[in-house]
């Protein structure tokens, strides 16, 4: 214990840490880069162009490693907001796009069984004058 203390006394404060970024520059690259490939994969999966800018908007953050600047926070943040935003409104429509893609499939898989139902019925009925044509008594000869 007092070791730690000593320790602690003995701290100039010399190694202040950037407040922007809590994470070290390779921990913070390494985040980054998963989360490129991630989105990335995402996007070639899906598609739709907020999986681009969200990853835009993650690895923009990695500007706070290098400048610390008032002037290059602002404009980050001004960036992340608008790259947020954008995502946001993309989100939206994309998901708006997937509603009327179930929509439409779930209304053709409905008609088609309509279908099968009509013409398991005509079948059915079809089966029946058969089976009725089969035992009729002949008496109209």
């Amino acid at each position: 214990m007092n070791g730690f203390i000593q320790v602690l006394a003995n701290d100039d404060g010399s190694k202040m840490q950037n407040v922007y970024t809590p994470l070290s520059t390779g921990v913070h690259l390494v985040f980054c880069l998963i989360a490129t490939a991630l989105y990335l994969t995402m996007y070639y999966r899906r598609g739709s162009l907020h999986y681009l800018l969200l990853m835009f908007a993650i690895d923009a953050t990695i500007i706070t490693q290098f400048w610390t600047s008032s002037i290059a926070i602002t404009l980050l943040g001004i960036l992340e907001i608008c790259l947020i935003g954008a995502t946001i409104y993309f989100y939206v429509l994309y998901s708006k796009k997937l509603k009327a893609e179930n929509a439409a499939k779930t209304a053709a898989r409905k008609e088609a069984e309509e279908r099968a139902k009509a013409a398991e019925k005509a079948d059915s009925e079809e089966q029946k004058q058969i089976v009725e044509n089969a035992f009729d008594d002949g008496d109209d000869l």
